[in-house]
């Protein structure tokens, strides 16, 4: 038996870091101990959520093994659910602003449009509510800022992933406009700027595409994320 698991390791990359960062802010912030066992089941049922998404694809492709992926997504996604009620108990009405999202990305992959930029998008912010939720867990409050942070950052790693495929001019503008957007909004939302230090790198590449493969990218990305994370913890978290 194969079981189905979402191979996009940037989509990992993208939860493990939004995990870690929120960790680090609500450590930072709460006063009270660390409910260890609500965040480890509140960051497992995420990740068994995220992980549905591939047998949902795939069923609603309607793919020869269609039957075998509505039992995995039923599995995964009610495990998750399970995992998810402590958190859930206290948060499910804050955190129900969020279900139009998971309506959208629903309807955009039963139209077969999983690799489109506003999928992809609504995707990224799917994944990105991982630093809101924690946060939650370990402070009791919805940090919105929070949310937005991780995802204007980590979502920039689609413009240049398209731009590396595309290589047009409109891609190119479109990367520089994207980075100089989320600097200004990080100025307005009194974040710090410093922690955006590695977005210098999707302007350059803007500027001078180099030759590199898809797998080389993944690996600068998954740099600048860690050296993200790294300056969030020493520049980052009094902006919060």
């Amino acid at each position: 038996m194969r079981i189905p698991v979402v191979k996009e390791h940037g989509s990992w990359v993208v939860f493990i870091l939004s995990a870690i960062i929120a960790i680090i802010a609500g450590i930072e912030t709460s006063k009270d101990p660390i409910p260890y066992y609500k965040l480890s089941l509140t960051i497992s049922g995420l990740a068994l959520l995220i992980n549905s998404k591939k047998p949902l694809a795939s069923a609603l492709r309607g793919t020869m093994e269609r039957t075998s992926n509505i039992y995995w997504f039923l599995i995964f996604s009610i495990s998750g659910l399970l995992m998810l009620v402590p958190f859930l108990i206290d948060g499910i009405m804050v955190f129900s602003i969020f279900i139009p999202l998971i309506a959208l990305y629903t309807v955009l992959l039963y139209m077969g449009k999983e690799h489109s930029l506003i999928s992809e998008l609504t995707g990224f912010s799917l994944l990105c509510i991982t630093a809101p939720a924690v946060y939650f867990v370990l402070t009791g409050e919805l940090s919105l800022r929070l949310y937005l942070m991780v995802l204007l950052f980590f979502a920039a790693g689609i413009f240049k992933v398209r731009l590396r495929m595309r290589k047009r001019p409109l891609d190119r503008i479109v990367m520089i406009l994207y980075c100089l957007g989320v600097f200004m909004i990080f100025r307005y939302l009194d974040l710090s700027t410093i922690i955006l230090i590695p977005l210098s790198e999707n302007t350059i590449t803007a500027l001078w595409i180099r030759e590199e493969g898809l797998k080389t990218t993944g690996q600068i990305e998954l740099f600048k994320g860690v050296v993200f994370v790294l300056l969030f913890l020493f520049y980052g978290r009094p902006h919060l």
